[in-house]
């Protein structure tokens, strides 16, 4: 029997993400599995409510709080093109008005059409 511990992604819910320059990035909304890949990432909700999916391969340790290996750039909501440092990162903007997730060029929100901008 190996001591191998298991944490349940409940844990992880709402810590901060630090990048590597000590910027906090955001917080954890959920931990994303790719069964096939056989890979994690985090979910995390940025500082300006754009959404990040950081890969499991991107992040330095875990503790109190999630350290990243690379700095990220966080985008701003009204530019339309991703500004971020790591290719693996991608931005997703949230609708003020009914909460549904949009790409981050998106200008209205593709559930309830709301101006995302």
């Amino acid at each position: 029997m190996s001591d191998v511990s298991f944490v349940p992604s409940q844990r992880f819910s709402g810590m901060q993400v630090i990048d590597s320059r000590g910027m906090v990035v955001g917080n954890v909304k959920d931990v994303s599995v790719n069964f096939q890949e056989r890979n994690l990432a985090f979910l995390v909700t940025t500082k300006n409510q754009t959404e990040l999916t950081v890969p499991w391969e991107d992040v330095m340790s875990v503790k109190d709080v999630v350290l990243l290996k690379k700095t990220v750039e966080l985008p701003s909501t009204d530019e339309t093109a991703k500004s971020i440092s790591s290719p693996t990162v991608q931005a997703v903007l949230i609708c003020p008005s009914c909460g549904a997730s949009a790409p981050g060029h998106a200008k209205f929100c593709p559930k309830c059409g709301h101006s995302l901008r």
